[in-house]
């Protein structure tokens, strides 16, 4: 296929206008995301959609977020960044990195989250189960794939995927994860001072032991349900997007912004 032929959807924020400008002069055409055979996406909400949408397009963020593309540099970078996205790498392993030409390949995973009531969300960034009044502990346990469990007494637990482990999980003192090592999985405001934190494999269950307090299920920052007691909830990583980025982009880590 040649390039003019290639589809390539801007969806975002006000940022996203800039980009759309310097796609004008390049050899690809503008087309809905649905469309898409590579998708720009400016902002943590456009990508977030883009993500869980699941598509076969490549994904290049721009904005904030860890990984993602400084805007600036997307519009002068927009060539090489289009170009590693519709080589068509065809079916590389989910944990495959690649850098060429100044540019990052990675697989980000979409998370899928089961809490028993007949829907099936999904996740981009992070799943947490947090006390509908602030400030209030609860009793959470968690079940690993290994067979391991953990329980703990907190306002709540948050898993993240790589992409979002430098979101809420790290502000809460979670790992950072590198893409492919797993999901960041800590607890909110512990009632211990100190505890534990994981790095999980692609799946894992979390559940609420306590019947005292009204505890939320929040997903990408949205809540979503209330979770039932004693009920588990099965979060598992599935799908995998391709993300484009420049090799060096990389967010401050805690540590670095304290």
């Amino acid at each position: 296929m040649e390039p003019s032929e290639r589809g390539v959807a801007v969806v975002g924020d006000d940022r996203a206008a800039a980009i759309r400008d310097a796609l004008a002069g390049l050899p690809y055409r503008s087309v809905e995301r649905d469309a898409a055979d590579a998708v720009v996406a400016v902002g943590d909400d456009a990508l977030r959609d883009a993500l869980v949408a699941a598509s076969n397009a490549p994904v290049i963020p721009v904005g904030s977020r860890r990984l993602a593309v400084d805007p600036d540099d997307a519009e002068h970078r927009l060539r090489a960044l289009l170009d590693s996205a519709l080589r068509g790498e065809g079916d590389a392993p989910a944990d495959r990195r690649e850098r060429r030409d100044g540019v990052r390949r990675v697989a980000h995973p979409i998370l899928t989250v089961d809490s028993g009531d007949e829907q099936t969300r999904r996740a981009a960034f992070d799943v947490a189960l947090v006390t509908v009044e602030p400030a209030r502990i609860s009793e959470f346990a968690i079940d690993f794939v290994g067979g391991a469990d953990e329980a703990f007494r907190a306002d709540g637990v948050v898993v993240a995927t790589p992409l979002g482990s430098d979101g809420y999980a790290d502000a809460v003192g979670g790992p950072v994860v590198e893409p492919g090592g797993g999901l960041s999985v800590a607890p909110i405001a512990p009632f211990r001072t100190r505890t534990d934190t994981w790095v999980a494999a692609d799946r894992l269950s979390v559940s609420v032991e306590r019947e005292t307090e009204s505890v939320a299920l929040v997903i990408d920052g949205e809540e979503r349900a209330v979770v039932a007691p004693h009920r588990s909830i099965a979060i598992e990583a599935v799908d995998a997007v391709t993300l484009v980025t420049l090799a060096g982009a990389e967010r401050a880590r805690r540590s670095e912004r304290l």
